[in-house]
């Protein structure tokens, strides 16, 4: 099984956390009913000691998500090649729901920071962006973003769907509403490397997570939220509004052509 110190046990912890407050049981309440202590329930979600098989059997059964057991099982189990760095080597979630494991995953964050060079993050979809793009969606929305949580999104990700200017509009408008509401949403051009990935920090460890509509990979590096960093290094709140009203525009200019 995992061991401490990789970032999948807070995953795994933090699936589970959320699953338990779901189920509207209280660590306490969850201990009584396991025969166990709060305290270990408490160093599972915190990843501080990850869960073995038959917990994490247990604590699926208990908080009603038994179908997530097998996922969070080879989540946790990782490749064979996993137990001779367990820090180092990337674990895979491509298993029904990960969309679901990753959204919980968020819930549970003290901050979540995206950048993305590709598309719009699942956070800030609209309903027909998102099925446009064909991203998955969770069972559970999405949580909203906080103060402390960022955005950084390539001046390409606003401009591309030409071929769907109305769905483009109505996202983008989403974009500048949240924006206005005091979301960090940061627009800046030709970002670099490009790619798409989050930063997650939980419980004082960070993972950092990338991947497509059909998995997500979880690593321990700060090589890729460096560049989320130098994005940040000057904030230009008003550029990042005018390439948002620019790009509505040019999308608004194409929905009236059509």
């Amino acid at each position: 099984m995992t061991r401490p110190g990789h970032p999948v046990a807070h995953v795994v912890g933090a699936i589970l956390g959320d699953a338990r407050q779901h189920a509207r049981l209280t660590l306490g309440e969850a201990a009584r009913r396991l025969g166990t202590h709060a305290e270990r329930l408490d160093h599972i979600e915190s990843g501080r000691h990850p869960a073995t098989s038959a917990e994490l059997r247990r604590l699926c059964r208990l908080y009603g998500v038994a179908d997530q057991a097998p996922a969070l099982h080879r989540l946790a189990e990782g490749p064979p090649t996993a137990r001779t760095d367990s820090r180092a080597v990337h674990r895979t979630d491509r298993d029904t729901g990960f969309a679901d494991r990753l959204a919980a995953v968020a819930r549970q964050c003290v901050r979540v920071r995206w950048l993305s060079t590709h598309l719009v993050p699942p956070p800030l979809h609209t309903p027909a962006y998102g099925a446009a793009v064909h991203q998955t969606s969770p069972t559970r929305p999405w949580p909203e973003l906080r103060g402390q949580d960022v955005v950084v999104l390539d001046e390409s990700v606003v401009r591309r769907g030409s071929a769907t200017p109305a769905l483009m509009c109505e996202q983008i408008s989403h974009l500048l509403t949240a924006q206005h509401n005091g979301a960090q949403i940061h627009v800046v051009p030709g970002l670099f490397p490009p790619g798409s990935y989050a930063e997650l920090t939980l419980d004082s460890a960070m993972t950092v997570v990338t991947g497509g509509f059909t998995d997500a990979v979880y690593q321990a590096t700060t090589a890729l939220t460096t560049h989320i960093d130098h994005a940040l290094d000057q904030p230009d709140t008003d550029r990042s509004r005018r390439l948002l009203t620019e790009a509505y525009a040019h999308h608004h200019s194409l929905r009236e052509v059509r």
